[in-house]
């Protein structure tokens, strides 16, 4: 959700991984980083957003904070098409660019699976993620229920519903609609296409209250005196990230369905049901994409399962932390 530093990140590399779709990667690289000290506690594990690095959730981690490296080992782990881990735009022919396969949240998660393993990890007291993160987090309480303790789903869902898909296929389109794009081999980025997209998820990213408030002038990635302003500023949010990396991530957030994992025969209430992790759910008051009553009835199928709703005027941006009310509850709320 916000344009944060490229911090400095570890790589696991694994050779010849297969993707649920059975194409299989000669290799596939992980980025990760390690806060804290490893130790003989099961460590937390935090997973990215969409097009982020695991910076993504540094309002959760320091001192007195949710996650506190002088207390807590955690392993923070990036999506694959984020760019630094094994992404469109820094794979070798022939999965480069346009011809990346398509990758789910669950390829993501077993991924994961195996850097633990490779790191020497069995359980996990916690795994937390924002968004795409939360997807990751209860995907990790589905496919491995005996490894994972709890599970933080920040603005997240179970499966992304059709209402979901349709925004997500919408802003595939405007990056799409770019004549540079040429089908995903462009020579010079599509600079229109990602502008577009951007305009159209400036409504979506926030609330009406976030606009009709004007709280957009104080918003930190794009503080503006006018909402012209502040649009022409978030028309290039995304200028300095890869195409084809950006529709990676629309692909595996829309196909996100945690019943679709192998044995659960294609229903959500068996997922659910099967995971014995505790499981807090921190759906956005505001929130556009992961609608609160959408949220409390996947909720209401988890065996251990907790609900508190944020209260912010941020929509689905309360996720990141870039208000302070919004910090301190969902830190509060973790903790």
């Amino acid at each position: 959700m916000g344009i944060f530093p490229a911090p400095k990140f570890n790589t696991f590399t694994l050779d010849r991984f297969e993707l649920e779709s059975g194409v299989v990667l000669p290799q596939v690289n992980l980025a990760y980083r390690i806060s804290g000290t490893p130790s003989s506690q099961s460590p937390i594990v935090t997973c990215a957003a969409f097009s982020q690095s695991y910076y993504d959730v540094a309002y959760l981690r320091g001192a007195k904070l949710a996650l506190d490296p002088k207390k807590d080992w955690i392993i923070h782990t990036e999506l694959l098409g984020n760019g630094r881990s094994s992404s469109p735009s820094n794979t070798s022919p022939p999965f480069n660019g346009a011809n990346f396969p398509a990758v789910t949240i669950r390829d993501n998660v077993n991924l994961q699976a195996a850097l633990l393993n490779h790191l020497g990890v069995n359980r996990i007291r916690a795994v937390v993620g924002a968004s795409m993160g939360g997807q990751q987090a209860i995907q990790w309480a589905v496919s491995y229920p005996d490894r994972v303790e709890n599970a933080v789903v920040i603005a997240g869902s179970c499966r992304a519903t059709w209402h979901v898909r349709l925004f997500l296929n919408s802003l595939a389109t405007c990056i799409r609609s770019d004549p540079a794009f040429q089908e995903g081999n462009y020579t010079e980025p599509p600079l229109l296409g990602l502008s577009r997209m951007s305009e159209a998820w400036a409504p979506w990213a926030f609330s009406p209250e976030f606009y009709s408030s004007e709280v957009y002038q104080r918003y930190p990635d794009t503080q503006a005196n006018s909402l012209d302003e502040f649009l022409a500023k978030w028309r290039t949010r995304y200028h300095e990230k890869d195409a084809n990396d950006l529709l990676c991530h629309f692909q595996t957030w829309a196909n996100h369905d945690v019943s679709l994992t192998p044995g659960m025969d294609g229903s959500l209430k068996k997922a659910l049901k099967s995971i014995k992790a505790e499981v807090l759910f921190l759906p956005i008051r505001t929130d556009a994409y992961f609608a609160v009553a959408d949220v409390t009835a996947e909720a209401a199928l988890v065996p251990h399962a907790q609900l508190i709703v944020v209260n912010s005027v941020y929509g689905h941006g309360a996720a990141f932390g870039r208000d302070k009310s919004d910090r301190a509850q969902i830190n509060q709320a973790i903790a």
